[in-house]
C-alpha cells in the first residue's frame, strides 16, 4: 500500500479539481446570462411605465368606391422617445405594411403623423385603429371613412 494510493489520491484529487472547474465556468456563464436578463426586464419594464402617447386625430378619406386613405396624428405625451419605426398598425386587426412617417423619432411632447394608402372601405364605414408602439404600449381608436 505505498505509491499506488498516493498516486491514485492525487489524480482522483486533480480529476475533481477539472471537474469542479468545469462546473463553477457553467454558472458563472448561467448566472451572468440571468442577471443580463433580468436587467433587461427591468429596463423594458421602467420603460413601458414612462410611455404614453396619443391618437390625436383621424382622417379617412375616399379616394376610390372601395378603397380610402388613413391619415392618422400621434402625440408622445410620455417620457420615452419613441422610433416610429419600431410602432405596428393594425386597421380591423389587421397588421398594415405600408405605413409611412413624417418622423423617425417621436420625441416627448412631440407628434408623428402616419399615412396608409388603399386601404379597402366605402364612404360610411366605420374601422378601428390599433397603434402599437415597440415596447408593446397601444391605443386604439374608431373611425368613419369620409
Amino acid at each position: 500500500m505505498g505509491f499506488s494510493v498516493t498516486a491514485a489520491f492525487a489524480l482522483m484529487m486533480i480529476a475533481c479539481l477539472i471537474a469542479f472547474g468545469v462546473v463553477v465556468n457553467v454558472m458563472s456563464a448561467n448566472f451572468k446570462a440571468i442577471n443580463l436578463a433580468e436587467k433587461k426586464k427591468s429596463d423594458l419594464s421602467i420603460e413601458r411605465e414612462n410611455t404614453n402617447f396619443e391618437i390625436v386625430s383621424i382622417n379617412a378619406t375616399n379616394v376610390t368606391i372601395s378603397s380610402y386613405t388613413l391619415t392618422a396624428v400621434i402625440y408622445n405625451d410620455g417620457s420615452t422617445t419613441l422610433r416610429t419605426d419600431e410602432f405596428s398598425v393594425l386597421i380591423d386587426g389587421v397588421l398594415q405594411q405600408n405605413v409611412t412617417y413624417n418622423v423617425t423619432y417621436l420625441f416627448p411632447l412631440s407628434y408623428a403623423k402616419l399615412s396608409i394608402d388603399n386601404l379597402p372601405g366605402t364612404v360610411g364605414s366605420t374601422h378601428r385603429i390599433e397603434v402599437v408602439s415597440g415596447n408593446g404600449v397601444a391605443r386604439f381608436a374608431e373611425y368613419t371613412v369620409k
